[in-house]
């Protein structure tokens, strides 16, 4: 049997590998925004006044009272925040969304590439184990 065709397989087999785990990452950061446009849509439903769990650290929260829900920080990149209301900050995650949705479906070409030529090595290898056997 043809050593690089082997050898071919193996490293198109470690790529198919990876882009399955970037589509499984692509898919929960899409499922994590989803929660997160849930909570601001709640968040829009409380009152000045209202009382509230603000987390400080992975487990650890701070009881909190509501001055005003028509304003969030937001961290937009490189520790700039910038203050929007919930609507905005809504329309920003669907946006990410958004763009998630394109790389993951470039992904999916690309994976769907890379499975195409995966099949073809493993035919092409298994008519060169045959012709070896005659």
């Amino acid at each position: 049997m043809n050593k690089e065709k082997v050898l071919e397989y193996q490293m198109i087999e470690q790529q198919f590998q990876q882009l399955n785990a970037n589509l499984e990452n692509i898919e929960q950061n899409i499922q994590e925004i989803k929660s997160i446009i849930k909570v601001l849509e709640d968040f829009k439903k409380l009152k000045k006044g209202e009382k509230l769990l603000v987390p400080l650290a992975n487990g650890i929260f701070a009881e909190a009272t509501l001055d005003n829900s028509e304003k969030l920080k937001v961290n937009v990149g490189s520790n700039i925040v910038v203050d929007k209301n919930p609507d905005s900050a809504k329309k920003m995650m669907e946006e990410q969304i958004v763009e998630l949705e394109k790389y993951k479906e470039e992904t999916m070409h690309y994976y769907d590439q890379l499975y195409l030529k995966l099949q073809s090595i493993q035919q092409e290898m298994m008519v060169a184990e045959q012709e070896e056997k005659k």
